[in-house]
């Protein structure tokens, strides 16, 4: 089953529902799989040891079918894809959010060639 990367949980306060409430809605990305986040609302790149094994952990099995949901902080994108990138000897499949279209597009690159 396909698999969707998304970086880091993104939330806000709703004062009408007086709670954190998901920033964006990703549902739309469901097309492309199941949706896994890698990294709390929390996380921040300023001691990256603890996020790098994170990251490493919860990506280690990252494949041609998975793909990485580039949300959060630009920090941790960007550990995010080059883990993702090096455990699939440099191919990565990213989601792109096309307005126009109202959905996410698929971009795929080879890293290393």
């Amino acid at each position: 089953m396909n698999r969707v990367f998304v970086v880091q949980k993104q939330m806000r306060f709703d004062r009408d529902v007086g709670d954190y409430v998901p920033k964006f809605d990703l549902s739309p990305a469901r097309e492309y799989g199941e949706l896994h986040y890698l990294l709390s609302p929390s996380a921040a790149p300023f001691s990256p040891e603890s996020i790098l094994a994170e990251l490493h952990e919860r990506l280690a099995d990252f494949g041609d079918s998975d793909y990485l949901l580039l949300v959060g902080n630009p920090c941790l994108i960007g550990f995010a894809t080059a883990i993702a990138s090096d455990y699939n000897d440099g191919r990565i499949n990213l989601l792109q959010w096309n307005g126009k279209e109202r959905r996410y597009l698929p971009v795929s690159a080879d890293l290393f060639s």
